[in-house]
């Protein structure tokens, strides 16, 4: 079914203030009719019922001395007359034992069907005082009703007229109030669509629309001065645009120049480090001859702390050259992994092993939990060993004495490996692990500037897991440990199945 929707000519504020007025009165005029019809039903249903009351009333003392006289004929009579004035639409006498003595209906009224009629009784006595019968009269209220009709009609006839007279009241004084709203509206339109030079109307009177007239007429100079603005950017944009893109073309310049520049330093490092590893391993390997006492001994007591302070120095300085072209390489990407299956569990013990004497000298505990299903990773076998020894050494160095470190390496449902190192020891903010995971920095701690290090431990085990194709996630927080987790895809796991 398609609904028919009523469209209104406009949507002017005249046209719903026209109707919002009519609307209301009709309102107002359809509940006062409402109310006064009801009134006038009550009134006259309250009358009807009074009237018929005495008329029971007083039509059953004439009846009183038929029925004592067993005249049923006088009753019947009776009761043809009453019913011949109109009164009523049916009455009926009984006796005592509830037996019909009489009865009229009248133009086929039947008490036993519901309709608009009235119901009333009265016990008939005698003058001794003896019960004689019983009178029932029916009353029509058809009367009542159109008598309410008639009042309704007439209430409604002059609510009508009352809208109508009002609606064109309203009407003419709206169009005092709508006639020059609509003449600012129209130019606010038109200085809306761009305009500018449409002349505002209605201005200089002294009420609100004159006042809205004002206040546009500054909005529209605003705009003039505005589009003279705008204009003025225009040109200046232009000549920023050309500005711009020489600046670009110098920037790319520039750049170019850094990725060169940045290409050089580590070429730069990777062969100045290759230079440097050949006489630190002479170096190292002649200090720990002289340490061994392999030609005999040193002779003076003090030759024996200065070779291991020689050696000593030496490690450290060839362990940074290692990560130095570690990371030339892999930013170079030159670093090409030599893949291999590797047995965690045995990473992890031999790992242990390595800084097992320096957790015991600073009274750590190390636990290690693998699990048993593990399966068997393939990678580089010489690179996870650096990765897992350096956060090991990082969570020995970075944790008070008597601290508690962890070993944990798992695998998931999608067969990725996990390897994670936790500890109960300073940790780092937010910060600080964005700071740990640049080159050559370390995370701001007092406590950890304590500690010596080159701040590229991090950084190289960020790099060699993207060339795994893994992850490294960092969880830490000030004073509560820090725990770092790499992790390896699927394709990287080897079920032991496999290798049979």
């Amino acid at each position: 079914m398609q609904l028919i929707r009523l469209k209104l000519p406009g949507n002017s504020i005249r046209n719903r203030i026209v109707i919002t007025v009519l609307a209301t009165v009709v309102l107002v005029s359809m509940l006062g009719t409402a109310l006064s019809g009801r009134e006038q039903a009550n009134r006259l249903l309250n009358d009807l019922k009074a009237e018929s009351q005495v008329l029971t009333s007083v039509f059953g003392d004439t009846l009183s001395d038929p029925l004592w006289d067993y005249d049923y004929q006088m009753v019947q009579q009776r009761l043809d007359r009453l019913a011949a004035t109109g009164a009523i639409t049916g009455a009926r006498v009984f006796d005592n034992k509830g037996e019909k003595l009489a009865e009229v209906l009248v133009a086929g009224f039947d008490p036993e069907i519901a309709g608009d009629y009235l119901v009333f009784d009265r016990t008939i006595t005698a003058e001794s005082g003896e019960r004689v019968g019983t009178l029932f009269l029916w009353v029509s209220t058809a009367g009542v009703s159109s008598d309410v009709w008639r009042v309704v009609r007439n209430d409604a006839t002059t609510g009508a007229t009352l809208a109508v007279l009002t609606a064109v009241v309203v009407f003419l004084g709206v169009n005092l109030i709508s006639g020059p709203l609509s003449r600012v509206t129209a130019a606010m339109i038109r200085i809306g669509e761009g305009a500018l030079n449409t002349p505002v109307p209605e201005r200089g009177r002294d009420d609100e629309v004159s006042r809205m007239a004002e206040a546009l007429e500054r909005l529209r100079q605003k705009g003039l001065r505005v589009e003279q603005v705008e204009r003025e950017l225009r040109r200046a944009n232009a000549n920023l645009e050309q500005r711009v893109t020489e600046r670009t073309a110098e920037l790319e310049r520039a750049r170019q120049q850094a990725v060169e520049a940045n290409r050089a330093k580590t070429e730069f490092l990777a062969n100045m480090s290759h230079d440097l590893r050949t006489p630190l391993n002479a170096i190292l390997g002649f200090s720990e001859m002289m340490r061994a006492h392999a030609f005999g001994p040193l002779g003076d007591p003090r030759y024996d702390e200065y070779i291991e302070d020689i050696h000593h120095s030496g490690s450290l300085l060839i362990s940074l050259i290692n990560d130095l072209l570690d990371i030339s390489k892999v930013e170079a990407g030159k670093y090409e992994l030599t893949e291999e299956p590797v047995d965690m569990r045995a990473l992890v013990e031999s790992c242990i092993r390595q800084v097992a004497a320096g957790a015991e000298a600073a009274g750590h505990r190390l636990k290690a939990e693998v699990d048993r299903n593990l399966p068997v990773l393939r990678g580089d076998e010489r690179v996870l060993t650096q990765i897992l020894n350096n956060l090991l050494s990082n969570a020995v160095k970075f944790t008070p004495e008597g601290g508690l470190i962890q070993v944990k390496s798992w695998c998931d449902a999608r067969d990725r490996i996990f390897l994670s190192v936790s500890d109960n020891g300073i940790g780092m903010t937010s910060e600080g692990v964005k700071k740990a995971l640049k080159p050559f920095e370390q995370a701001h701690n007092p406590r950890a500037r304590e500690h010596k290090g080159t701040g590229l431990g991090l950084h190289l085990c960020d790099n060699f897991m993207e060339l795994f194709g893994g992850a490294m996630t960092i969880e830490s927080a000030l004073g509560e440990g820090t725990t770092v987790t790499v992790s390896f895809p699927p394709e990287r796991a080897i079920r032991r199945k496999r290798l049979a």
